[in-house]
């Protein structure tokens, strides 16, 4: 499967740490519960700084979807076409995210979903949303 992978300065940031080790996580604050993405030092709710992170619980639902047929990368061009999804999280967060490499589901504007983190190197991993049932953790 082709990705575009992130620095390895980015993958020491606990995101992608959680990630490469088969979990998805989201920063939260440890004053008002709020979790929020990107990750920021400073809470954008209660503005507090008291933040951390927190499994999350791989739930979701499928806010919108596109299939791309021109690549933004081109790394990306001999994977067109491909599926790009927003979801939102079950903590209220919404993320961008995609179907896998080779996968293909009937897709519909609040589906149920359910977080499968995939892992390309021991470093590097990705959180996919895949309709509840068919393959999520």
């Amino acid at each position: 499967m082709t990705v575009i992978r992130p620095s390895d300065e980015y993958l020491e940031q606990p995101y992608y740490r959680h990630l490469a080790e088969g979990t998805l996580h989201l920063n939260c604050c440890n004053d008002c519960g709020a979790a929020h993405h990107p990750p920021s030092p400073i809470c954008p709710k209660c503005r507090s700084f008291n933040t951390g992170w927190k499994p999350a619980s791989g739930r979701a639902t499928l806010n919108s979807f596109a299939e791309a047929r021109h690549a933004v990368h081109p790394m990306l061009g001999p994977k067109v076409p491909y599926v790009i999804t927003l979801v939102d999280l079950e903590e209220g967060v919404r993320l961008v995210s995609g179907i896998p490499e080779g996968m293909r589901f009937d897709l519909k504007v609040g589906m149920p979903l359910e977080c499968k983190v995939i892992r390309f190197d021991e470093a590097f991993a990705l959180p996919y949303f895949l309709p509840v049932g068919e393959g999520g953790a």
